[in-house]
């Protein structure tokens, strides 16, 4: 009895031992997020609670065309997958990549939210063949039992700060269905900046999120004295050597009218900086 008792604690030594180290949560299935293109593919996510506001995201792609996973992704922007964040007010944004894809099928991806809510998290890849496809997931992520969100969308403004950087932003040129230049213009302590560098491969990144319904435009800027048709494709890069403008043009494609909640995200001082914006799109003239 007494070695029987001892192997049935070893075995549930071992059963415990082979658990995941984080507390996974329920399979979570995507929205298709990125409005006026085909639906190629589905997705799938695993939330891995890691810590406090810390979470472990396996992220699945699936053909649908084919039902098979998809297990092959064109580099974007120096990435094969971002994946972005909001809460559910607009108020916060996290913006990190996946390793490569794992031999499961799987991206994993860390990230370490602001603060408690409920996220808008966008997986946004290239799968080989398909073009850009995003999908959006609704991820709680500490939230009390019976709490809900402020669901208050943040207010209009010209200019916005990280840091002792400025951000001046005039999006009176956007227009839905076109694509439409966004003047920007980046500042340090008050004078234009000269300590600019490319992130992920471009001047700076914009994202935006429909207030209205969620769905999701991702953009790069260029200098804004660049030649007119210089601006090619999503992933283009510019040249890792040359000196980054304060004056930058950002061309955008929103889909819809209305308001979105934008983020403008550069490289200042050697670290990424992200400012808020929200605009509002008007019809087309």
């Amino acid at each position: 009895m007494h070695i029987k008792h001892l192997l049935a604690i070893g075995a549930a030594m071992i059963g415990t031992a082979a658990l995941p180290s984080f507390a996974t949560e329920a399979t979570l299935r995507g929205a298709f997020a990125l409005p006026d293109t085909t639906e190629k593919v589905t997705a799938e996510l695993v939330v891995g609670e890691t810590g406090p506001l810390t979470r472990e995201l396996l992220i699945a792609f699936t053909d649908r065309a084919t039902g098979q996973p998809i297990t092959h992704f064109d580099e974007e922007l120096s990435q094969e997958l971002h994946v972005l964040a909001t809460d559910s007010d607009f108020s916060s944004f996290v913006h990190e990549h996946a390793g490569k894809l794992g031999s499961d099928g799987r991206f994993r991806v860390a990230m370490r939210f602001p603060k408690p809510g409920t996220y808008y998290v966008y997986a946004d890849a290239v799968p080989t063949g398909l073009g850009q496809q995003v999908v959006r997931f609704e991820v709680p992520v500490d939230v009390a039992t019976g709490s809900t969100a402020s669901q208050q969308a943040p207010v209009s403004a010209a200019k916005g700060s990280d840091g002792p950087y400025t951000v001046k932003l005039d999006a009176s040129a956007l227009r839905v269905g076109t694509e439409s230049m966004m003047a920007l213009t980046i500042l340090k302590d008050g004078e234009p900046a000269m300590d600019l560098g490319l992130y992920l491969g471009v001047p700076a990144h914009a994202v935006f999120v429909s207030i209205e319904d969620l769905g999701y435009v991702h953009a790069h800027a260029m200098a804004a004295d660049a030649p007119k048709g210089s601006h090619t494709s999503h992933g283009s890069h510019d040249d890792p050597k040359a000196a980054i403008p304060s004056q930058l043009m950002l061309h955008a494609m929103p889909p819809r009218t209305g308001r979105y909640a934008l983020w403008i995200q550069f490289k200042g001082g050697g670290q990424v900086r992200t400012v808020p914006f929200v605009v509002t799109v008007p019809a087309a003239l």
